[in-house]
């Protein structure tokens, strides 16, 4: 069975767009209306939205259900994994790629260990560099995680000190699906919804 990695889609267009319906929706993320659909009725079994013509968003239980759903995929995608000493190399190697987790956690708010490093980069692009990714370090071993992914995750991401980042609500849904530091996933969320949804 194939993980529906596509599905984070939808949580991510409904975190900064608001006033959607269904057929909207569809458009923006490119999936079907059935689809979409069925995974708004999942979520609104939850408490997560709420369908009256429009999509509302009870976004303190939103992100919490988005960061259950990416520990679900983290459990079902195998990612390479790799010790590096310089986490910088990669950056030269690597073109359509956005980080996440504790380590891009470190750099935006700083109250993380860093770790681990989660990369994720097009998964198309993936199989023409994965041997280069092999080469530049021990693979098997180590604190980054280098994921082939829907290049959808790239929307909304930014650049912070070289790095470039995904958009702060797929961030906090990854370190809340990681655990560890869910609590600092969940202030990260709260900060950026205070500002205005704005980094």
């Amino acid at each position: 069975m194939k993980v529906p990695i596509r599905k984070e889609r939808i949580f991510r267009t409904l975190c900064v767009k608001e006033g959607l319906t269904i057929s909207r929706l569809s458009k923006e993320t490119g999936l079907a209306k059935s689809y979409v659909y069925r995974v708004l009725k999942e979520l609104e079994k939850e408490d997560a939205v709420w369908i009256s013509g429009k999509i509302y968003v009870n976004y303190d239980v939103f992100i919490r259900k988005w960061g259950e759903f990416k520990r679900y995929i983290f459990e079902k995608i195998n990612p390479i994994i790799l010790d590096l000493l310089i986490p910088d190399r990669l950056k030269k190697l690597l073109k359509d790629y956005a980080i996440s987790g504790p380590y891009a956690e470190l750099l935006v708010q700083g109250e993380s260990s860093g770790k681990p490093l989660i990369v994720y980069i097009d998964e198309e692009a993936f199989l023409n560099i994965k041997e280069k990714i092999l080469n530049i370090g021990r693979p098997g071993l180590g604190y980054i995680r280098i994921y082939p992914y829907d290049k959808a995750i790239f929307k909304g991401s930014w650049m912070l000190r070289g790095w470039r980042i995904v958009s702060i609500p797929q961030l906090s849904a990854d370190i809340i699906a990681l655990g560890t530091y869910a609590d600092l996933g969940l202030k990260l969320f709260k900060r950026w919804l205070d500002a205005g949804k704005r980094v």
